[in-house]
């Protein structure tokens, strides 16, 4: 990481009295009586451009479209701030102000101006509200969210950030929630992680917002000057771009890759020395545009984070240094691509100025490269890199890095330079948006590097020796002064000895197959071959040899016979499959090959499981089974050896399976395919899991209970026959349910109280219903009636004891004041 200020631009030493560089001024506008403070842009459905521009005063909305004669459109006059900050949704504008006025919220499509509220409470659908009449700064994300920072009002306001949903209700935006575990001065958002600027914690701060109601802080970093003013994020979203607001401030970069680790890469100033105090800076692409107060409006390149370089910047206010003058904000992301930027006092008598500005920059040339130390080829640290006709200056690190950029392209000349080193000088070219490797090797100093050396030689009598221009071929003494690695004077002494070369011949006679090693040559064919050795002394020796190759005699058979045969070939006896090579001797002495290629045939012993269904047969060879054991064939393999099968048979047995079925009618029975619903008896063929047929005979009855109501005296009888016990009694009279009971098929009497219809089924054991009795009372007097029926209906309730209609539910109780209770079943 690089912590000193990068001051080898390319701009002269006098930069306090210059007025801008790669920036042209392409238009003004004035205000009178008040100073100027924050500024935004926006643009209208016809590509008009506009600068929202706040005032201590209030509010200004000018059209840029034609820079150089820029027009106001309206003023919304407001409560006197020095602080207001403006974003855009859509056809709205935002503004906060640290005046008792609430949020502003300007419709932009009414260029009367005269579409506007203030805004100081917001809530949301759950109930959930807060409350703010001032805040420091807003910020509106990509999803239309708003950020409010620095709120501040009567009672507890949470001066965090608050969140805010100015997409769903432009005009009333919706409460959603909130972060307040630091100050926040300024800060933005991108997805769902928000960077703060907790100005007076002094520290960038991370947030992961992506739940508004419970945002999580992720990750922190004290800034260079611990005053955190604002933050931006680079478009790939790996740098955060940061500006503390003191004198002699930072432009700092940070690697936020993770957010446990946020480390940084790089900080620049704008006039080193000059005690200016950065402002507000934002991320435009490769570039970063800072309004810087004294110093203006800036331009850094941040191609590489790690090397910042400023290319650009127009100085709008007279004076220098320390101090809150100058300029207050920019916006660069018209679509024109004019910057426009906001003055507090740069006008006449101090006012407030709108200055829009032409963009003549373009990326920096960029250079890097490593120094390191010829002899041990170790980096050297804090050497000098001087780019000559430039005001370009660098040092290496610890590693023997360094790197530099420039605003200019072209060929330059670069001196390497270090303590205790030869300088050396290097010819580059670099190029706008490109970068570029340099690297040096550096020497010591001559005197330290006169060498010399004594060399004893031995040559051949056919060679010659070269030192430097030199050439020797004779026996002596010579001596020759050299330049040598590293520039310096070298002294060789040379001895020289020239020795004699040999030659000989041979004569060799090999057999077809044999090779002749000559030296590190092999040879197996009839012809004359030259080889060069070297002599004790170091000189050639030619070996000149004579080759004759007898020829040998080759036979290949193909055999094969069965385990147990065997095959004598010469001396050899071979029983087992293979290749076999027999050498014999011809008559000249040479080899005679005989090579045979034999198979041998094994007799074969194989495991056989097989299983059958009853009934079945299982043939193997001339052998048929249909009983289970263990058999044993032999039989013929293809290569005509013997082949024994043990075979290991099972029978699976045919089963029967009987089954009794007793349902209601109406019911069903599936077997296998087939569906029955039917009394009687059913045979059905299946297979089992081994493949053989399975019978199933079915034998299915009807459970069929039939009820009987019959009147016994004042009693009536309720009685079943057929069905399947245990049963479940329903008697029914003229008022609904009487009685639900539970036996085992014998009759139950009851004493009807009124007369009317009185009726019965029951549910057997199997879930079958029978049929309904009904039976018709009528002898009961009316006296008994009134006496039975002076009770009085208090309430009906359900099964949960709560009160209800009739009719609403199946299941009722009615309970009378008599202390007694009906359970009702509502048949709908």
């Amino acid at each position: 990481m690089k912590n000193l200020v990068l001051f080898f631009i390319l701009i002269p030493l006098y930069v306090f009295s210059q007025s801008s560089m790669n920036m042209s001024l392409l238009g003004t506008y004035d205000y009178s009586n008040t100073e100027g403070n924050d500024i935004w842009g926006w643009v209208d459905g016809n590509q008009n451009e506009y600068a929202l521009v706040g005032l201590r005063s209030g509010f200004s909305v000018v059209n840029v479209t034609n820079p150089s004669s820029p027009i106001e459109e309206f003023f919304i006059s407001d409560l006197n701030s020095t602080w207001r900050d403006i974003k855009t949704w859509g056809n709205y504008a935002y503004v906060t102000t640290e005046a008792d006025a609430g949020l502003l919220i300007v419709d932009l499509t009414d260029m009367t101006g005269n579409t506007y509220s203030h805004v100081t409470q917001f809530t949301n659908n759950t109930g959930g509200s807060v409350s703010f009449t001032s805040a420091h700064d807003i910020y509106i994300d990509e999803n239309g969210i708003a950020y409010i920072f620095g709120a501040g009002g009567p009672g507890f306001q949470p001066n965090g950030a608050i969140f805010l949903d100015v997409d769903a209700n432009p005009t009333n935006p919706v409460y959603l929630g909130e972060w307040n575990e630091e100050y926040i001065h300024d800060g933005m958002v991108r997805g769902d992680t928000m960077w703060a600027g907790c100005v007076y914690a002094g520290k960038l701060v991370s947030v992961d917002v992506s739940d508004k109601t419970n945002p999580q802080t992720l990750g922190s970093v004290t800034t260079p000057n611990a005053f955190t003013h604002n933050a931006w994020i680079s478009d790939d979203g790996n740098y955060v771009f940061t500006t503390d607001e003191q004198s002699d401030a930072f432009l700092t970069a940070y690697d936020v890759t993770n957010l446990s680790n946020i480390f940084e890469v790089d900080r620049i100033q704008s006039n080193p020395g000059s005690n200016s105090i950065p402002h507000n800076t934002f991320v435009d692409g490769n570039f970063l545009i800072t309004s810087y107060y004294r110093d203006g409006t800036t331009v850094h390149d941040i191609t590489h984070p790690n090397n910042m370089i400023q290319v650009a910047y127009y100085d709008s206010y007279s004076g220098s240094g320390n101090g809150f003058d100058g300029c207050w904000g920019t916006y660069p992301y018209l679509p024109s691509g004019n910057i426009i930027s906001s003055d507090i006092n740069s006008g006449p008598g101090g006012s407030g100025r709108l200055l829009v500005y032409g963009r003549d920059f373009q990326q920096a040339c960029y250079l890097k490269g490593n120094v390191i130390d010829g002899i041990t080829l170790s980096p050297i640290s804090n050497a000098s890199v001087e780019v000559l006709s430039t005001s370009i200056n660098a040092n290496t690190n610890l590693l023997g890095f360094y790197q530099t950029a420039s605003i200019y392209s072209g060929t330059f000349h670069v001196i390497f330079s270090a303590p205790g080193y030869t300088s050396d000088t290097l010819t580059v070219s670099m190029v706008n948006g490109q970068m570029t490797i340099l690297d040096a090797i550096l020497f010591p100093p001559c005197n330290t590097f006169n060498i010399v050396t004594n060399n004893n030689v031995s040559i051949c009598n056919d060679s010659s020796y070269i030192v430097g221009n030199s050439i020797y071929n004779t026996t002596g003494t010579y001596s020759d002064t050299l330049v040598n690695y590293f520039g310096c004077d070298s002294i060789v002494n040379t001895n020289l000895i020239v020795n004699q070369s040999y030659n000989i011949n041979n004569n060799h006679t090999i057999c077809n197959g044999e090779i002749l090693i000559v030296g590190s040559s092999q040879y197996n064919q009839t012809g004359v071959y030259t080889d060069i050795f070297s002599s004790v002394s170091g000189c050639d020796s030619t070996v000149i040899t004579n080759l004759l190759v007898l020829p040998t005699s080759s036979f290949m058979q193909t055999i094969s016979f069965c385990s147990g045969d065997s095959l004598i070939v010469g001396s050899d006896t071979l029983t087992h499959t293979g290749v076999y090579t027999t050498i014999l001797s011809s008559v000249n002495g040479c080899d005679s090959i005989i090579i045979t290629d034999l198979t041998v045939f094994p007799s074969s012993s194989i495991s056989n499981f097989q299983s059958i269904c009853e009934g079945e047969t299982y043939s193997i060879g001339n052998s048929s089974y249909n009983m289970p054991g263990s058999y044993i064939d032999i039989l013929i393999s293809l290569n005509g050896c013997d082949s024994v099968v043990n075979t290991n048979l099972t029978v699976h047995p045919i089963p029967v399976i009987n089954n009794n079925y007793i349902i209601c009618k109406g019911d069903i029975v599936n077997v296998g395919n087939n569906t029955y619903s039917e009394e009687g008896d059913f045979t059905d063929t299946l297979q089992t899991i081994y493949g053989c047929d399975s019978v199933v005979n079915s034998y299915i009855q009807w459970s069929v209970p039939i009820t009987s109501l019959t009147i016994n005296g004042t009693n009536i009888n309720a009685s079943v026959i057929g069905g399947t016990p245990p049963f479940l009694f329903d008697i029914y009279g003229p008022s609904g349910l009487l009685t639900t009971t539970q036996n085992n098929g014998s009759t139950i009497q009851f004493t009807p109280l009124i007369n009317g219809l009185y009726y019965f089924l029951i549910t057997d054991g199997l879930g079958c219903v029978s049929d309904t009795s009904f039976i018709n009372v009528n002898n009961i007097p009316s006296s008994i009636i009134g006496i039975n029926n002076s009770k009085s209906l208090i309430k009906i309730v359900d099964v949960l004891g709560r009160e209800n209609k009739k009719n609403k539910e199946s299941l009722l109780f009615y309970i009378y004041d008599d202390g007694t209770v009906e359970k009702r079943v509502i048949v709908k």
